[in-house]
Order: C-alpha cells, then sequence, then structure tokens
C-alpha cells in the first residue's frame, strides 16, 4: 500500500500522519486472520518504518523519542540471539539440559488465545476445575475458547461491565455531593440508592461470570519436548478450529521486590538475561537502545507460537520492546486513537483491555463501530525487534513456528485521553 514515505529510507522525523493507518476490513479482507501463510506476493498494508541498526540508528532514536512505533532491523545483538536460536538441537540442549523442567504452557482449542485474569472465588474456581476434571476424563472438550461464536456473550458481558461503571462513577459524584450537603436529606438518600444499585449491579456481573464465563484458554506445564510435540506439525494438523498451544518462559529480573533469585514464576529462566543481551537492564552508556527505563523493566517474556496462533487484538499500560528470534510473525497495529472503535471488554472484566471482536469473522450488527477502525500491519523477521509505545493496540498471528521475547521499561503517559474515554 502506498504511503508518503518509503518504509525502508524513513525522514529523520516521524511524518506527521505516522504511521500511516487503513481501513481495518480492508486489511482483514486483503488478508484474513485465519491464513497463516506467509504472503510473499500479496501486498500488504504496511505503515511502519523498518530501520538498519548500523545505519539508522539516529534516526530510530528520534522516533522513539516522540514515542512512535517502528522495526529495528540487523541488530547485531539480536542477530546473533536469533542464530544461535535456530541453530539445530540448540534450543533442546538450553531448555531441557537435565532438568525436565515443566513450564507455563497455555492450550486453546482453536487459535484464538487471549489473556485472563480469573476474579471468580476460590470455592468457585474449585467447583469448575472438578467439572473440568470428569470433563477432561470423559474426554470431553472443557470450553469452546475465544470466537466461533462467543461475541454475543462478549457483547452482554461488555453491557454489564459498562452499566456497573456507570453506576459506580454516578455514586462516587453522589458520595462528594452528599459530604459537602449533609443537611440535604435527598442527597444523602440519593447516595444510598446509588449505592444498593452498584451492589445489585456486582451482584449481577458476579452471578454472569461464575455460572457462564469460561477462561478462553487452559492453563498448563509442558516441558519444550512437550510443547514441541503438540506445536510442530504439518499443515493438514493445523487450521483455525485446530487446538493449539503456546509455550512460554520468563525471567524474572527487577519484577518486583526479591525476584531477582527467579521466584516471580516456578521454573523461570534468568539466563534469558545471558541469551538477550540487548535486554539487560544496564544504565549509562551501556544501556541498550530498546529499554528506556531500566529501572523499570518488568523481566524478560517469552512466547514460543505454533504456526496459526491468534493473540487476541488489546494494549498494554507500558512501552513494549518485541525481538522475534525464530520464525514469521503478523502484527496488525492501531493507535490509541482507534480506542473507542475497538470495542474493548471493560475494566473489571477477566479479559479487560482486549477487544470483544473476533477479527477473524467480525460481527459488525453487534459492533458496528469496529467497521470505521483504521491499522497498519508488518510482517516481522527473526531478528527483527518491534518498539511498541505505551498504549497502543496489537494483534498478533503467528505465520510459523516461532520464538519471541519481549520486555517492558516503564512507560509514558500519553494519549491517555483516548484510553480515559475507553473506561480505563
Amino acid at each position: 500500500a502506498l504511503t508518503p514515505y518509503d518504509i525502508h529510507n524513513c525522514p529523520e522525523h516521524p511524518h506527521e500522519d505516522y504511521p500511516i493507518q487503513w481501513p481495518v476490513l480492508d486489511v482483514l479482507r486483503n488478508w484474513p486472520s485465519d491464513d497463516a501463510n506467509p504472503q510473499v506476493h500479496r501486498e500488504i498494508y504496511q505503515g511502519l518504518c523498518v530501520f538498519d541498526y548500523r545505519t539508522d540508528l539516529h534516526k530510530a532514536k528520534h522516533y522513539r523519542h516522540k514515542e512512535v512505533p517502528f522495526v529495528m532491523r540487523n541488530d547485531p545483538a539480536a542477530a546473533r540471539t536469533a542464530e544461535r536460536w535456530n541453530y539445530p538441537g540448540y534450543m533442546e540442549r538450553l531448555l531441557m539440559g537435565d532438568e525436565d523442567q515443566k513450564r507455563r504452557t497455555e492450550y486453546s482449542p482453536n487459535n484464538h488465545f487471549m489473556y485472563w485474569v480469573d476474579k471468580r472465588t476460590r470455592s468457585e474456581r474449585r467447583r469448575v476445575n472438578k467439572e473440568f476434571k470428569e470433563l477432561k476424563r470423559d474426554n470431553d472438550e472443557v470450553h469452546n475458547g475465544f470466537g466461533r461464536g462467543d461475541q454475543l456473550e462478549m457483547k452482554e458481558a461488555m453491557r454489564q461491565q459498562q452499566d456497573l461503571n456507570r453506576l459506580k462513577e454516578e455514586m462516587r459524584e453522589a458520595k462528594e455531593y452528599a459530604e459537602d450537603h449533609e443537611d440535604d436529606d435527598e442527597a444523602q438518600e440519593e447516595f444510598m440508592r446509588l449505592n444498593e444499585a452498584v451492589k445489585a449491579a456486582k451482584h449481577q456481573k458476579h452471578r454472569a461470570v461464575s455460572t457462564h464465563w469460561q477462561p478462553p484458554t487452559e492453563n498448563l506445564r509442558m516441558t519444550y519436548m512437550e510443547w514441541l510435540g503438540h506445536a510442530n506439525v504439518t499443515d493438514d494438523m493445523l487450521g483455525p478450529d485446530n487446538p493449539h498451544w503456546y509455550f512460554r518462559l520468563i525471567g524474572c529480573g527487577h519484577m518486583g521486590d526479591h525476584t531477582e533469585d527467579g521466584s516471580c514464576d516456578a521454573g523461570s529462566s534468568e539466563w534469558l538475561f545471558d541469551e538477550l543481551t540487548f535486554f539487560q537492564p544496564r544504565e549509562g552508556e551501556q544501556r541498550p537502545f530498546y529499554l528506556v527505563e531500566p529501572k523499570s523493566q518488568k523481566g524478560i517474556h517469552c512466547r514460543f507460537g505454533m504456526k496459526g496462533v491468534i493473540a487476541e487484538n488489546h494494549f498494554d499500560l507500558s512501552r513494549n520492546a518485541i525481538s522475534l528470534l525464530g520464525g514469521q510473525r503478523r502484527y496488525i497495529l492501531a493507535h490509541p486513537n482507534q480506542c473507542e472503535l475497538m470495542n474493548l471488554l471493560p475494566k473489571g472484566h477477566p479479559s479487560a483491555r482486549h477487544s470483544a471482536v473476533d477479527w477473524s469473522d467480525p460481527d459488525l450488527e453487534n459492533f458496528p463501530s469496529f467497521e470505521r477502525a483504521h491499522v497498519n500491519e508488518i510482517v516481522m523477521q527473526p531478528g527483527d525487534v518491534l518498539y511498541l509505545p505505551t498504549n497502543w493496540f496489537h494483534y498478533i498471528i503467528s505465520l510459523e513456528l516461532n520464538m519471541q521475547c519481549n520486555t517492558r521499561s516503564g512507560g509514558e503517559k500519553i494519549h491517555r485521553e483516548e484510553i480515559n474515554d475507553c473506561g480505563f
């Protein structure tokens, strides 16, 4: 697609409309997200600049200062890691050794993966886990995963949470007014009425979550070789409605107090800081280009995806540096000013900050505003590093078996008005 700048020879400073974006439905119709085959000859809608580390570092610094996304290519440190990780047998030796360590793995009965935080009570989780065990024992499917007919339920979850958030705001305002007007009986009654309405809305939402909501994925633990046995399969065993697995590594680093020993996760991988030297939280002249605030780094997180895996559209509250170390991934990005068109699951939902829309099959009847959203895309190659600023949306498709690691280092309070308008 045409841009007013050459994406491989970008100007010193970002263009006023950088990065260029196109209608989301044009992008998805041109290359459907369920199609995980790399498009060698098809034109894509790329708006991001690609900088060569050897010759364009000064340009990349200007774009980083402006907090806009771009891709860095030919970084010698990233290239060396990618070369090692793709050498036959290297990852097996690195990850297996003598430990046979089981690490975090996510399972989905289809190709959709959505982050979630379980907000149910412990007793409710125990009850559901017991039901899951019984289903598994009978070889029944535990859940349907995200998408494939779930968008109506997503719409209802959005409505319930939005009603609750609205009532909370009304109650907060009523409380402030009542505290300032203690002699106003009507003001006190209005506050009490709204307080009861919030309790009722919370109860209704709680019942809906405990009886209807299901985690969109299942959290497991596997060794690397167990995961590889599931993931490294031929195309005839793939497809959007077949099971998919996502393998994870975590290098804790300074994720919190006293986590340098790897205590943030069972089977943590602190050696990631030795493998990915360009993500080490060094200060001063030794500070890596990708870490704007090394002291605010939240570990190194790696996700190994099998072909076809989709990570649902969402935004994060911190800047991100994402290194692809094997395979190819397609990233579809959107500016934070597209927030209201993304139809996000609201604050308080287990998958808050994620789009309720199934981009593989958008339900425009229930989410008509999605059609007006604009995005751009890029296919990342091994050794590429994507700089993704705070609050930018990203939707990810694995185009083949791949290895990706990312790190976060603080965040800028930018585009807050657009994000606040979405309820976050």
